[in-house]
């Protein structure tokens, strides 16, 4: 935000390739049918976790903080928006009605209009506020050479003070 902070916030992200099991395994095993869900449960959990994980902490605010739990409260009531407004829509369209003529097929075709636009519009402004979401989050990633992190999504004023630190400074220096 550019103000003070009033403490860190730590931000994870996995580095080279994953050592869990992979998509390859997954589509041969599913071949195999219910033996092979066996041999995917087995080696899921007897296989540990080789991937390397990068942790930096960055400065963080009671008010970054609460403007992304905003964004994330909207998106999450818009998905429901959505699916619910899709139930509804499967429900109205698939209930088993008697033939029906005049003022009632007037209404149902227009509760089905009403349901596929709040559909559409509860799905268009869910991936606005993960757009958002994105942009008022932290990413940290690592250089193929594994000397530089990157940072996106910090403050300008974050990035300039951290441009402007001495080349000499400890890697703890925190400014």
């Amino acid at each position: 935000t550019g103000q003070p902070s009033e403490g860190r916030l730590a931000v994870s992200t996995t580095v080279g390739t994953s050592g869990r099991t992979s998509t390859p395994w997954l589509l041969l095993l599913l071949l195999f049918g219910p033996i092979g869900w066996i041999v995917l449960l087995v080696i899921a959990i007897a296989a540990p976790d080789r991937s390397e994980r990068l942790t930096v902490e960055v400065p963080w605010t009671t008010e970054a903080h609460d403007r992304l739990r905003a964004l994330r409260r909207r998106r999450n009531a818009l998905w429901t928006a959505a699916v619910l407004s899709l139930v509804a829509l499967v429900l109205l369209v698939a209930a088993p009605v008697a033939p029906v003529a005049g003022a009632a097929r007037i209404s149902a075709q227009l509760a089905a209009g009403a349901l596929v636009a709040l559909l559409v519009g509860a799905v268009v402004a869910a991936l606005v506020a993960e757009h958002a979401i994105g942009r008022a989050t932290v990413g940290v990633e690592l250089d193929a050479s594994r000397r530089w992190v990157m940072l996106t999504g910090v403050h300008p004023a974050f990035a300039a003070a951290v441009r402007s630190r001495p080349a000499d400074a400890p890697s703890t220096y925190r400014p």
